[in-house]
């Protein structure tokens, strides 16, 4: 059972209702965070705590004692951040910099990326922030979270069985997401769907193409042919989308829209790959 679990199991019992605001909640996170974090900079080579200075656009500190030098840099910032998503955005650039090898192994993990990956994770599954944390192929990412179980089957899942060239394409877009930028989230999820589909297919082809090429195998395959029209509508509605605001005009969509469109493909690639 998880910590998350065990909590929601005693606040049952109780007759508890979290009501606590959400900069209440935010704080403690961060608290949750701060905890993990002690003692990180003297885990990161003078490489990265530069790198992380620079990152954050300070000049990079150094305390002194009579026998070493020695860094606080990244526990202040951590420490001084009070604004939510630049606080989330350090959580990223942690990732982005250079850590020492660890002695031994910790936790059954082998760096010290991996250990502040699975500690975060864990904080945030009893957390009740707007942030989840994922990984794939070594890029670990912050971004926003919508309905608990669409991020668990849709986004994750579907960052576990994309190949190389449109996992690249779906995770820019859902770090344009992550910047509230639409057109270029589009434009990915386009690019993510296109190549996804010439792999499944295993042929060239664009993606007006392969949407012809998908009803034909899910008919072969004896699907039921309401389900084939509502692929192929979704399918088709998405590449006329695609083709007028993300390969021809400039206009901006929602936020609401740009997570309705990665829910849609996600959707769309986890039935495709099940058949």
């Amino acid at each position: 059972m998880s910590i998350k679990q065990k909590i929601d199991d005693f606040n049952k019992r109780w007759n508890i209702t979290p009501n606590e605001e959400h900069s209440i909640e935010f704080q403690k996170f961060k608290t949750r965070i701060l905890n993990i974090l002690q003692g990180v900079d003297g885990k990161v080579e003078t490489e990265g705590i530069v790198q992380f200075c620079n990152l954050i656009g300070k000049s990079a500190e150094w305390q002194r004692t009579s026998q070493e030098m020695y860094s606080v840099n990244i526990i202040e910032a951590f420490q001084k951040e009070s604004n939510e998503i630049d606080f989330y955005r350090l959580i990223e650039f942690l990732f982005l910099i250079k850590f020492k090898m660890p002695n031994l192994y910790i936790d059954n993990v082998n760096s010290f990326q991996e250990y502040y990956f699975h500690k975060i994770k864990e904080v945030l599954e009893y957390s009740n922030v707007n942030v989840n944390i994922t990984e794939k192929g070594g890029d670990i990412m912050i971004y926003p979270k919508g309905e608990s179980l669409l991020d668990e089957n849709l986004v994750n899942e579907a960052l576990s069985f994309l190949n190389k060239e449109s996992n690249e394409h779906f995770i820019q877009a859902l770090k344009f997401y992550d910047k509230k930028n639409g057109v270029k989230s589009a434009e990915s999820l386009r690019r993510c769907l296109e190549e996804y589909l010439k792999h499944k297919l295993n042929n060239s082809r664009g993606l007006n193409n392969n949407i012809a090429e998908v009803q034909k195998k899910l008919k072969d395959d004896g699907k039921d042919a309401r389900i084939r029209n509502i692929v192929f509508s979704t399918f088709s509605y998405l590449d006329e989308y695609f083709n007028e605001n993300s390969k021809h005009n400039d206009g901006v969509i929602s936020e609401s829209e740009n997570e309705f469109l990665i829910y849609q493909v996600g959707l769309l690639m986890r039935y495709i790959n099940g058949v």
